[in-house]
């Protein structure tokens, strides 16, 4: 079941269930009320009956001692004309009739349950009769020796005629109020739960792949709230399919590359085992032969550990992070670096001023080689390298021949080279700046780079 036909069902039923409740009590009020005044009104009618009927029997017995007798009773009673009035004389348990302008039976009198009328000493009762209510009023009459027994019978059949008209009022309104009610409730939740919808049918475009539409938020209550974060909810799917589909384009070239990277030194190591296997080479060929298998071997297994270090890397298991001087920083890349340095005659200058930073010292002594790894390469010989430290900085400088502006941004990819025939001649398979990427994002450290063709590359590294 729907939202909007659960929430109809639920306040038209508490409308009808309270209508239904109040239609009830007016009823009944109402009822009482009206049965209250005609009992009154019957009430007062009969004591005029009665009253005309005992001055009649007065006047006659004034006239002439005991002339009213059970004949002459009957004569005056016929004589009132009263339609509704009944007299039985009293005689043993059983009446004898007198008067009775129905066709009903003391019996039937009998069997009514009255009750007192205030202090006039009648009793009454109600009684249905031929589809038809009536008020029976009961009172006894002294008349001589002899004692009789009087029913008025008033006709209040009106009062239920109103009553079923009220009744009938009741339920209409009842019926009308509630119908209302489903009408206006149905239009006002169309426009209320529109946004609804619209949320709707955005997260079936989102499940179809759709990630662009959005629902434009033109209410400030809870329903805006929830469109607002919808949108946002959207925008940060459409943002993380996005990133996972870089990511898996990155993925793709990376294991593109790799291949590529793998294919060369294999193929060397296989075309000179393979000579040597089928052909009588000299003791020259053959010891050159194996010394490039041997450098290869070695190039492949660098390359190995370095694709180990960016895959441990990009997990995200916590790092141990404490407080290390630039001093012990510089010695160890130094010591690592030095005897590349010496071999192409480059030198490397150290400036700090008991600096110090909040760093895995293996890790970031990684990045600091791969910097000036790269900066050795970049430089020639005769060249200097420096590497100083500040306050919240760290900077790697070299004076040689500098990065192009259009290949900055794309120097920290896997196996990206700008001199692919140098770096391969070097050892390099382009992962080093990669990993050191990764590694400073893991310290929350930004890299700066600041280059100037042929006169060299500034690598600032900037702790937040």
């Amino acid at each position: 079941m729907r939202l909007k036909t659960k929430i109809i069902l639920i306040c038209c039923s508490s409308i009808l269930f309270s209508l239904a409740v109040c239609s009830i009590v007016i009823y009944n009020l109402v009822k009482k009320n009206s049965l209250d005044a005609a009992e009154g009104q019957s009430f007062k009618n009969v004591l005029t009956v009665f009253s005309k009927l005992e001055d009649r029997i007065d006047t006659l017995n004034n006239r002439k001692e005991n002339a009213v007798d059970r004949k002459v009773l009957q004569y005056i009673l016929k004589q009132q004309k009263d339609e509704m009035l009944v007299c039985f004389y009293q005689a043993g348990e059983e009446g004898v009739e007198i008067f009775n302008c129905t066709v009903l039976e003391q019996k039937d009198f009998e069997a009514l349950e009255y009750n007192p009328v205030s202090d006039s000493g009648m009793e009454m009762a109600q009684m249905q009769w031929e589809n038809r209510h009536f008020f029976v009023y009961l009172d006894y009459l002294q008349v001589g020796d002899d004692k009789y027994i009087f029913y008025w019978m008033e006709d209040v059949t009106y009062v239920w005629e109103r009553m079923q008209g009220l009744a009938f009022l009741l339920i209409l309104l009842t019926v009308v109020i509630t119908m209302l009610v489903c009408f206006f409730l149905f239009i006002v939740l169309n426009k209320v739960l529109m946004p609804l919808k619209k949320l709707n049918d955005g997260a079936k475009q989102i499940a179809k792949g759709q990630y662009d539409d959005r629902i434009a938020v033109e209410r400030k209550d809870e329903i805006g709230e929830l469109s607002d974060n919808f949108n946002q909810m959207a925008e940060a799917v459409q943002l993380r399919i996005r990133k996972l589909s870089e990511e898996e384009e990155k993925r793709t070239l990376f294991m593109g590359n790799l291949t590529h990277e793998l294919k060369t030194p294999m193929t060397a190591i296989s075309g000179y085992a393979k000579t040597l296997l089928t052909v009588k080479l000299p003791e020259e060929d053959k010891e050159e032969a194996l010394t490039y298998i041997y450098e290869e071997s070695c190039r492949l297994e660098r390359l190995s550990k370095k694709m180990m270090n960016l895959l441990l890397l990009s997990e995200d298991e916590e790092i141990n992070l404490a407080e290390v001087s630039a001093e012990a920083l510089f010695r160890n890349a130094r010591e690592a670096c030095m005897g590349k340095l010496l071999e192409d005659g480059i030198c490397l200058e150290c400036h700090e001023d008991g600096e110090s930073f909040f760093v895995d010292a293996d890790l970031f002594t990684e990045v600091l080689i791969n910097l000036i790894d790269n900066a050795r390469k970049a430089s020639t010989k005769g060249d200097c390298i420096i590497l100083s430290a500040a306050e919240n900085s760290i900077e790697v400088r070299d004076f040689g021949k500098g990065i192009p502006e259009e290949e900055k941004e794309r120097i920290l990819e896997p196996f990206y080279m700008i001199d692919k025939s140098r770096s391969r001649k070097s050892g390099g398979a382009g992962l080093g700046l990669a990993i050191t990427a990764i590694i400073l994002k893991r310290h929350h450290c930004r890299m700066q780079i600041e280059s100037v063709l042929g006169e060299g590359t500034r690598m600032i590294l900037q702790f937040v």
